[in-house]
């Protein structure tokens, strides 16, 4: 008897143990984000006449493959430090496919991609020159991160109207001179975006609040004037990078948001 009330007892304290252990429903893990953290490529080599031919362009190449991620936002920079020859960049996806192509993006006949990868896996870099020379060069790949202004700027019926000054102090990770502004923007509804100089030829660039890029424009506006048209499909905070064609330019520029086409 005494046996019996024993192992009733202890099967009891069990149980309850058990139900003490079971996970709470109510609660669930922080989300986290699990993209491994990418590892900045630098690779300095040398473009000679034994390198097989670019399957575009038909000067000597190397092709260097990269694992990257959807949704995150790279900067591939070329450039030729002893100015042997001028840079060109190409971008493919694993079948091949071109995604991206730059000459004299990095300034100063320097190449450079900006992109936001659609899926995740090995992307190819090609490496080649547009002036069918060779030499020493040196390509980066590293991962673009963007932090907006403190406080978003509102775009109400009148917009928003900014005019300002690129100036050599403005530097940016993005690798040029420019400007950045962050507007919350409302799902559904359709925005302009115009980057207006006299100065600098114009470059635009929007992303959202995770780096993405999600539009850019050089001149669409006219007489080397940019223009974006935007319609996001939900609220959130988007920014916007005024800067121009090569990110080497400086003066006066006027940026205005406003709802509509």
């Amino acid at each position: 008897m005494v046996w019996k009330s024993f192992a009733a007892a202890l099967s009891f304290a069990l149980i309850l143990g058990f139900a003490h252990a079971k996970p709470d429903k109510d609660k669930s893990e922080p989300k986290t984000d699990k993209t491994p953290a990418f590892k900045t490529v630098e690779i300095d080599n040398i473009l000679s006449e034994a390198d097989g031919k670019d399957a575009k362009l038909g000067n000597p190449s190397k092709k260097y493959p990269v694992t990257l991620h959807k949704d995150k936002t790279y900067i591939i920079e070329l450039t030729s430090p002893d100015k042997d020859f001028d840079p060109y960049l190409r971008l493919l996806n694993k079948r091949g496919e071109q995604l991206a192509e730059d000459d004299d993006g990095g300034g100063d006949l320097n190449a450079r991609i900006i992109f936001s990868a659609t899926e995740t896996a090995v992307h190819d870099v090609i490496v080649t020159a547009f002036d069918e020379q060779v030499g020493k060069f040196s390509l980066k790949v590293r991962e673009y991160v963007l932090k907006g202004e403190a406080k978003p700027r509102d775009v109400d019926g009148n917009g928003v109207n900014i005019t300002a000054r690129i100036g050599e102090n403005d530097q940016s990770n993005l690798g040029k001179l420019a400007k950045r502004y962050s507007v919350a923007l409302k799902g559904g509804q359709t925005y302009t975006i115009d980057l207006e100089s006299q100065d600098i030829d114009c470059y635009l660039y929007l992303f959202d609040n995770n780096s993405k890029l999600v539009a850019q424009d050089d001149d669409s506006a006219g007489d080397l004037n940019s223009r974006i048209r935007f319609r996001p499909t939900q609220d959130g905070v988007y920014h916007i990078i005024a800067t121009s064609l090569d990110g080497l330019d400086t003066g006066e520029f006027t940026l205005k948001v406003r709802k509509g086409d």
